[in-house]
């Protein structure tokens, strides 16, 4: 999970190159999630003196992967993506087929919106209950009695602050 610093930048508001361990931090997992990402191929950083570079193009290819892996989509269906925008793919029969299996995933993501919709309207709907059953229940089960106790308690304890004070008071 990103933190919220990581969550707010943008791939412009980092430095131009990142080691692996503060590119990683900056998505919140480990550096040995990025060579397993490097190592299948969805990441190829530059190299100096021996360590990975990440530069700003990294950094929105590895937030293009990540998102998707939040939606679902497996490592190899990513690469297949990745192998399209990367241009390494140039059979016309291997683009058409990738072009209906990706067709077919938009398909299913739209469905997938239409489910979260449905799903936030509904979990909505039940907190708004939720709320007004709590409402309901705190003044029926003596709650707003016990803070009309607590409020009655915090005005004898000012009555009495102020009162210690007028003892003090020099006449």
């Amino acid at each position: 999970m990103l933190d919220k610093a990581a969550q707010n930048s943008s791939p412009n508001s980092l430095a131009s190159s990142l080691a692996i361990r503060k590119f990683a931090d900056h998505f919140g997992v480990t550096p040995r999630t990025i060579r397993f990402y490097e190592a299948k191929g969805l990441l190829s950083p530059s190299r100096e003196g021996g360590g990975r570079v990440f530069g700003r193009g990294d950094v929105v290819r590895f937030e293009k992967i990540m998102r998707a892996k939040r939606l679902g989509f497996t490592l190899d269906e990513i690469k297949e993506v990745l192998e399209i925008t990367d241009g390494s793919i140039y059979d016309a029969v291997e683009l058409q087929r990738r072009k209906k299996k990706f067709e077919a995933g938009m398909a299913n993501l739209e469905r997938q919106r239409e489910d979260i919709d449905i799903v936030m309207r509904d979990m909505s709907e039940i907190c708004a209950l939720i709320t007004d059953q709590l409402s309901k229940t705190a003044q029926s089960n003596g709650v707003s009695h016990l803070a009309d106790a607590y409020e009655a308690k915090f005005r004898q304890t000012m009555d009495d602050d102020y009162e210690m004070k007028d003892d003090y008071k020099v006449t």
